[in-house]
């Protein structure tokens, strides 16, 4: 099962999903409680735009290990992302952040929800520390909607120019730094 993980993850690598689908399928198939499985088939559904699937899949993968800092975070991402359940959602972020406390990605996922929250001031606090624990083009976006929220255009700048810095694609990042010029 652990050698058919791993040819999975190389499949997430290449963007292979229906492959990589393929084989988290096999894996359920032989180990039905596998909690990394359904994680990672949940991962590749979000990737197709099947988000209900994906939902479903870190449920059950939360269900099985409650303690998967991963699944918990993730799941309560997208809620942040979709702006749903946001009580829930902080609660599985907190629960990931217990978990493993120097985590960007979920420090990321706390600042954003403050954010969506409206509660600027600590979405700012979050997503400061996030970006000084790793080099994530989509937390220097979230840092630079916080500075943009809190008025602090120059900041908001800088931290679009280091997201776009670090992945040259983002066509948002660039519609946004149109927008302040």
């Amino acid at each position: 099962i652990e050698i058919y993980k791993s040819l999975g993850v190389i499949y997430l690598r290449q963007r292979n999903f229906e492959a990589a689908g393929n084989i988290y399928r096999l894996i359920l198939d032989l180990a039905p409680a596998d909690a990394e499985a359904y994680f990672y088939l949940a991962n590749i559904q979000y990737e197709l735009n099947k988000k209900g699937e994906a939902v479903e899949g870190l449920i059950k993968a939360i269900e099985l290990r409650p303690d998967y800092p991963e699944a918990l975070n993730y799941l309560g991402y997208m809620y942040v992302e979709e702006n749903r359940d946001l009580d829930q959602a902080e609660v599985m972020i907190r629960k990931a952040l217990e978990l493993d406390p120097n985590n960007g990605a979920y420090l990321d996922s706390l600042g954003w929800f403050y954010f969506r929250k409206g509660k600027v001031a600590e979405a700012l606090k979050e997503l400061k520390k996030a970006v000084s624990l790793m080099d994530d083009p989509v937390i220097y976006d979230h840092l630079g909607e916080a500075y943009l929220k809190s008025s602090d255009i120059e900041n908001a700048r800088l931290n679009w120019q280091k997201a776009l810095k670090l992945d040259p694609k983002q066509d948002k990042i660039k519609k946004k730094l149109e927008k302040l010029k």
